[in-house]
């Protein structure tokens, strides 16, 4: 695909004039996160709102889906006249993920390691070819080669201390996933999805190269950041207003059509 070549090519370039500047490649990898996340506040901004507005409204869509339960097209009806009534994108949470998937995918692909079954990625050829005493791909001392895993460091003979940036990497990956649920404070049924998504999770944070898992971390905790403090605002400028929280919907709203078959 040549437009995908293109975007990797141009991600690729923008990390390797990153690193010209700070001179480690790890720093590179957080200040080019760092230039994403700033690119999407807004995006992010608008999300956390939407999540706010969710939860005052969570009273309404119980309401509805208990009365709608034995049909689910007029429920689900009914849910998006609520959403539009209050302004709310249910999907809003899930979009920041989905629009730095192509960059998580195209920085994997960057830092693919060089093997003899493959040929390696841009990047990865270009800290080969660039390597010096120091190491291929380091992040200061803490992290010596970010094209490697922590599958391939545990399982590679290097020891268990050689192993323990990765795994700290690893957790804060782990951490990360749970904590917007904490900050939100997400219903049970939220919480023991992400638990059970937590699993597969781990799992791509154990084979994925520690570069791609540095920038999953940073993006991931500089987004906790931006959502605690937009969240902050929001609970701010609501206190000492007179606003009540949504107990009930209107008996007109919440009450079932009658069907045709059902007239005298």
């Amino acid at each position: 695909m040549p437009g995908w070549s293109s975007f990797v090519e141009l991600l690729f370039t923008l990390l390797r004039q990153i690193y010209y500047v700070v001179g480690d490649w790890g720093l590179a990898i957080i200040v080019f996160t760092i230039i994403i996340r700033l690119l999407m506040t807004p995006l992010m901004v608008k999300q956390t709102k939407s999540m706010h507005e969710m939860q005052k409204i969570q009273p309404l869509m119980k309401e509805i889906q208990e009365e709608y339960a034995d049909d689910k097209e007029l429920q689900q009806q009914k849910l998006a006249e609520l959403y539009a009534e209050h302004k709310v994108n249910p999907f809003a949470s899930c979009l920041p993920m989905l629009l730095q998937m192509p960059i998580f995918v195209a920085l994997y692909q960057m830092l693919a390691p060089i093997t003899e079954k493959a040929a390696g990625g841009p990047l990865a050829h270009y800290l080969a070819s660039t390597a010096g005493p120091e190491g291929v791909g380091r992040f200061y001392s803490i992290i010596p080669d970010l094209m490697l895993s922590a599958n391939q460091v545990f399982d590679g003979g290097k020891g268990f201390m050689a192993s323990i940036p990765y795994f700290i990497l690893l957790a804060l990956f782990a951490v990360s996933m749970y904590l917007p649920q904490m900050i939100m404070k997400a219903e049970k049924t939220q919480k023991m999805t992400s638990l059970y998504m937590m699993p597969l999770m781990l799992y791509i944070g154990w084979t994925v190269p520690a570069g791609v898992l540095l920038y999953w971390d940073t993006s991931s905790f500089i987004g906790i950041a931006q959502q605690w403090f937009t969240q902050r605002s929001l609970e701010k400028a609501l206190e000492g207003t007179e606003e009540e929280p949504i107990k009930a919907l209107p008996k007109k709203a919440a009450k079932r059509p009658t069907k045709k078959g059902n007239k005298k």
